[in-house]
């Protein structure tokens, strides 16, 4: 099972948040990218949040889930010298990098004091994806299962993980998948969140990247994510 290591998604700490796909073990970790100045993040719609890649089935989800109508996402710069905030080009360009060199789409409650972020997504390319039948053995409760690309999921209300085929390169050679991932802050959704709800905004954004990288065909992403399998 492929593992995501996420950072930066705090605001005001040095202390930032890191979340490890569904093993969702949170722990201190040192950031790889700096916040801008107080009050220099632009506060935008959710269908303009994430570099646009939300189709309106996603923007309406992402209200729900943070039961707001405006957002900010991360400002500031990586330590390459990157801006934090996303976009579908730099995502494209750095699948094959470190999790700090990869363009992450960080996204903030427009009013938010607490610098938790209501999501974050990140892609990277990889030869390998999680399996539902290797995920079944372990403790899968709380789990809940998509017939959306190569394997899709979300972990009780904070973790949504989505695999497409696509294949990309680099100089170190060929990768056949891609690997998304979605976190959450639990005390930033609301009581309206919905694993259908985090599977739709997931989806949409790997939606454009696969259009952008040209794979729209093999990532067999739907443009609306079907019900849920049986367990």
């Amino acid at each position: 099972m492929h593992d995501f290591n996420l950072s930066c998604p705090q605001r005001a700490s040095g202390n930032l948040l890191r979340w490890a796909a569904l093993g969702m073990v949170v722990v201190t970790g040192v950031s790889g990218c700096s916040q801008g100045a107080e009050g220099d993040s632009s506060v935008t719609s959710a269908s303009r949040i994430c570099d646009g890649t939300l189709d309106k089935s996603a923007a309406e989800a992402l209200q729900r889930i943070g039961g707001k109508g405006e957002f900010s996402e991360l400002t500031g710069t990586t330590d390459t010298g990157e801006p934090n905030k996303f976009s579908i080009e730099r995502a494209s360009a750095h699948l094959h990098d470190e999790v700090d060199q990869r363009s992450r789409c960080t996204v903030y409650k427009a009013d938010d004091k607490s610098g938790h972020p209501l999501i974050q997504v990140d892609f990277k390319a990889s030869n390998d994806h999680p399996n539902r039948s290797e995920v079944e053995k372990g403790d899968s409760r709380g789990i809940t299962f998509y017939p959306v690309g190569v394997y899709a999921s979300t972990k009780q209300g904070y973790s949504t993980s989505l695999s497409f085929r696509c294949q990309t390169k680099n100089a170190k050679g060929k990768n056949q998948f891609i690997n998304a991932g979605m976190f959450s802050s639990a005390d930033q959704l609301e009581g309206k969140s919905t694993s259908m709800d985090r599977m739709t905004i997931l989806n949409s954004v790997s939606r454009r990247l696969a259009a952008k990288l040209g794979c729209q065909g093999e990532a067999q992403l739907p443009a609306k994510v079907p019900a849920p399998q049986a367990p």
